[in-house]
């Protein structure tokens, strides 16, 4: 009966659920899944860690073979899915990497909300036609619904402006690597797009996420 965000994708499942639920902890009593409990094992151990005070889950999922990820959707029944990227990184039980991403896609099956980078081909490609999507791009030319602008590469921290619903948002962050940028973004867009929903994206919200962005926390797998 709460929110359930839900997180895939290849890499950084843990590090994207940990830096939202750090976004957002000032505001939502969350449940997450414990480390990196994403397999068929760890998501429903997850999932009864869930209780009556909880306004928000965060979990995150892994597959190994086709066929699981119809059993964990019906498990987590996400209204919100983030798929992260898409990478030949546990590719074992898999064709290629547009059947992994066809069966990591099946997650979202029935959520209200599909949040990805639009550069990634292979992600892009294989949405279905009707799937309400939050997606975000660093190249004006895809019309992603957020363009992400002005991104500088510092010695001890990123900064870049997000775009979203046409506001610029300042943001900065304390690292430097590719990887970290992109698990960031999809983070902060999460957190916009749940207050947004919640109607409490304000200055006063925006403002806060932005602090809270300075202060990304290392994340140990």
């Amino acid at each position: 009966g709460i929110p359930v965000v839900c997180i895939t994708g290849s890499n950084g499942k843990t590090i994207v659920k940990e830096w939202l639920y750090h976004l957002l902890k000032i505001d939502f009593d969350i449940v997450r899944s414990p480390k990196s409990y994403n397999s068929q094992l760890g998501v429903p151990l997850s999932v009864w860690m869930m209780d009556k005070q909880h306004e928000l889950g965060i979990f995150e999922d892994g597959i190994s073979l086709p066929g699981e990820m119809e059993l964990l959707e019906k498990i987590i029944q996400p209204q919100i899915g983030i798929i992260t990227n898409i990478t030949n990184a546990h590719n074992e039980g898999f064709i290629n990497e547009q059947q992994k991403t066809i069966e990591k896609l099946k997650l979202f099956a029935h959520c209200d909300i599909l949040i990805y980078r639009k550069d990634e081909a292979v992600i892009e490609n294989n949405i279905p036609e009707n799937k309400n999507t939050l997606s975000w791009s660093i190249n004006p030319a895809t019309n992603a619904s957020v363009l992400i602008s002005d991104i500088e590469w510092l010695s001890d921290k990123t900064l870049f402006t997000i775009h979203y619903h046409q506001q610029p948002i300042h943001i900065t962050i304390p690292f430097t690597d590719l990887a970290s940028f992109e698990n960031a973004v999809h983070a902060i867009l999460t957190a916009l797009y749940i207050h947004e929903s919640n109607k409490t994206l304000n200055a006063e919200t925006i403002n806060r996420i932005t602090l809270q962005a300075q202060e990304l926390p290392v994340v140990s797998m």
